[in-house]
């Protein structure tokens, strides 16, 4: 398969696995009891973005997914896909979250949220490649009015 095609699937299946993710789904949008299921993917969209996050581009106090997905050969057989994964709130609004089981900022609760929807549920983490997809780094982001973390997730595929 052409690496571009399949660094656009790629895409389509983080943003589908996130949207299925009820959890996800709550610390992003709120309460979606009330929305039709088209009007929360609009407004999830609105949320998750399959580009890299751009400094002062936003104008609200929100919680962001902004990834992009990078293939690199590893042998003439064997490419690794790496997903890059920004993960970011406003300042605002960064400590005012709780969820029972998880710990931390809002930053620290969705990243834990992404690492189980992504690399703890067995079939979405089989979905990519040929085998799992594994988390590899999370390290911080930081900007003015922004805070967050930067998660690094890999999955080897044949070329």
């Amino acid at each position: 398969m052409r690496t571009t095609k399949e660094r656009g699937l790629y895409k389509e299946k983080i943003k589908q696995a996130l949207f299925s993710s009820e959890n996800i789904s709550e610390i992003l949008l709120g309460d979606t009891s009330e929305l039709s299921s088209g009007n929360k993917a609009k407004l999830f969209n609105d949320f998750v973005k399959s580009h890299l996050f751009v400094d002062g581009t936003l104008d609200n106090e929100g919680t962001y997914i902004f990834f992009d997905v990078l293939t690199r050969s590893v042998s003439s057989q064997v490419k690794n896909c790496t997903i890059v994964m920004y993960v970011i709130c406003h300042r605002d609004i960064l400590d005012y979250y709780y969820k029972e089981g998880y710990y931390g900022n809002r930053t620290d609760i969705l990243s834990q949220m992404i690492e189980d929807c992504l690399v703890c549920d067995e079939k979405v983490a089989s979905s990519f490649g040929i085998g799992k997809i594994t988390l590899d780094s999370v390290e911080l982001y930081n900007s003015h009015d922004y805070y967050g973390c930067i998660m690094t997730f890999s999955a080897p595929d044949f070329r």
